[in-house]
């Protein structure tokens, strides 16, 4: 089902938006500002958007600017809606990247004739463009195996379906009356697993994780998922984030992969366990959309599932500043795949993989592949999840682009017993504290796009925030005044010492806030 997000702040509009595309079979999402709208867009991705421009706090303008400066939702068909009918507003809209342009009050039909233009146009962006280069090969087999894959919609097919490329990577689909129920399989079905359990079920502990003894064998994954939530130990939203997820990245694994040589499909009777049905044209069109996001940032030929690594640590020194040679010298270990990487660092490995091209295009950085993680020993599983008070401990975020001061500060602090967020890319800063709503932030001056003066502004602005202490990595006499005109509630020194960062936090949480 096409899935719209509507950003509207007034709740007649939006409700009277949302009940007339419901009753058009649309899946429909509303959001009541910017902030909400941006994070929901960030994390779900839908297909297309309608945004009011004049909006408290974060216009329209704001929003669409945010949505088109990240790379997964840079090509999101976005419509304005607003009461400003003059050329300007129009042509200011359309400069950032607008699709279209609706006037209030518009009718039933401009507005539905302008989603269904924009959706077929998608659409058709979405389909594999005819190509006569290297490659064109792979993108025939490509175009076999999604032709194969709809046919078992059509067919309704309940059963398997086993593809293997011709490096000999194999994957599993599983079906229900044509519809997909799990796909495993390919290089790091473990590793996926386990970076999908940690996005999603930050309550699992992976580290302690032990597999049930009975279980059947194929898709254990799959029937780990319906234990657990049987169990109550996860919820049905997490699920279905699970399964969609393993999905999307198998199917985009085969894209890229391009050379697909078997075909198996194996009828069953009975499909067993059902906890989510995805329709095959919708899994295809995510997975599509992924690629062709991959293909735009020049990356078709970096896998993500292979493990940065250094190259020539000599001329990268010379090339980089210290700061960023300490960082990637940490980081880039060849123990971890650029999805691994993404996750430890909460970025997209879209946007972490493009950050690093550079680097691998200068040969001072090179992928390498890496073996997949041991399967987690069979053993009890816990009934229920550890019984702790996380829920109850304050929450403090830290913003700062550094991935080394981010892990820094969240060694400190969750070993003083508080509950961690980092935020490395200031442009989502807003949308991420207003989701996660921190007892406290800590946030660096010196950042790309936006600094630390302009985001402390706009959080002081939002009135969830006007209280929340906020502390400016700062030790210049001049820059802390101006943080202190700017609503900072104190600063502190780098590098950061834990005593520091603790008796801050101490100095800004009551005493009740505090206890657990």
């Amino acid at each position: 089902m096409t899935k719209i997000l509507v950003i509207e702040d007034e709740q007649a509009v939006r409700e009277n938006i949302t009940e007339l595309l419901a009753t058009e079979g649309y899946e429909i999402v509303a959001a009541e500002n910017g902030h909400v709208g941006i994070n929901w867009a960030w994390e779900h991705k839908p297909d297309l958007i309608l945004c009011d421009v004049m909006m408290p706090e974060l216009d329209g303008y704001e929003v669409l600017k945010l949505l088109r400066e990240e790379p997964t939702t840079a090509l999101m068909p976005f419509i304005f809606l607003s009461a400003k009918a003059d050329k300007t507003h129009l042509r200011q809209g359309m400069e950032l990247g607008a699709d279209d342009y609706l006037t209030k009050p518009f009718s039933k039909k401009d507005l539905l004739g302008a989603i269904a233009a924009r959706l077929k146009k998608q659409t058709a962006l979405r389909q594999p463009e005819p190509s006569h280069d290297e490659h064109h090969g792979d993108r025939d087999n490509a175009n076999i195996f999604v032709a194969e894959f709809l046919s078992l919609k059509s067919a309704q097919v309940t059963g398997r379906l086993s593809v293997t490329s011709a490096s000999g990577q194999e994957w599993t689909f599983y079906l229900y009356s044509g519809r997909v129920l799990y796909a495993s399989g390919g290089m790091h079905p473990i590793r996926r697993w386990q970076r999908l359990i940690v996005t999603h079920c930050p309550q699992i502990s992976i580290d302690r994780l032990k597999l049930p003894t009975d279980l059947a064998g194929s898709a254990w994954e799959y029937q780990v998922l319906s234990l657990w939530l049987k169990q109550e130990q996860i919820t049905s939203r997490q699920v279905t984030q699970i399964v969609r997820g393993s999905i999307t990245e198998v199917l985009f694994d085969i894209l890229q992969t391009g050379q697909v040589i078997k075909y198996q499909v194996q009828i069953e009777n009975s499909s067993g366990l059902q906890l989510l049905l995805m329709d095959i044209e919708q899994a295809l069109a995510s997975a599509y959309q992924m690629w062709r996001n991959w293909q735009h940032a020049n990356l078709t030929n970096v896998c993500p599932n292979q493990a940065p690594i250094l190259k020539n640590p000599e001329l990268l020194q010379r090339k980089t500043s210290p700061n960023t040679y300490r960082q990637l010298t940490t980081l880039l270990d060849g123990r971890r795949t650029l999805r691994d990487l993404a996750v430890l660092m909460k970025r997209q490995v879209l946007e972490l993989s493009y950050t690093l091209s550079p680097y691998l295009q200068d040969d001072m950085v090179e992928l390498t592949d890496i073996p997949d993680l041991a399967m987690p020993t069979a053993g009890e599983v816990a009934l229920e999840p550890p019984v702790t008070p996380i829920a109850l401990k304050p929450t403090i975020a830290c913003i700062d682009d550094s991935p080394l001061v981010c892990e820094v500060m969240r060694n400190i602090i969750t070993d003083a017993g508080y509950q961690f967020i980092d935020i490395q890319d200031p442009l989502r800063a807003l949308a991420i504290l207003l989701s996660q709503k921190p007892d406290m932030i800590f946030l660096d001056l010196i950042m790309p796009k936006l600094n630390g003066y302009e985001i402390c502004t706009r959080i002081r602005k939002i009135n969830a925030f006007r209280d929340t202490p906020i502390v400016i990595f700062s030790g210049n006499l001049i820059d802390r005044v101006r943080a202190m005109v700017v609503g900072a509630s104190d600063c502190l020194d780098k590098p950061v010492q834990a005593d520091a960062v603790v008796k801050l936090i101490h100095k800004h949480l009551s005493a009740s806030e505090r206890s657990t």
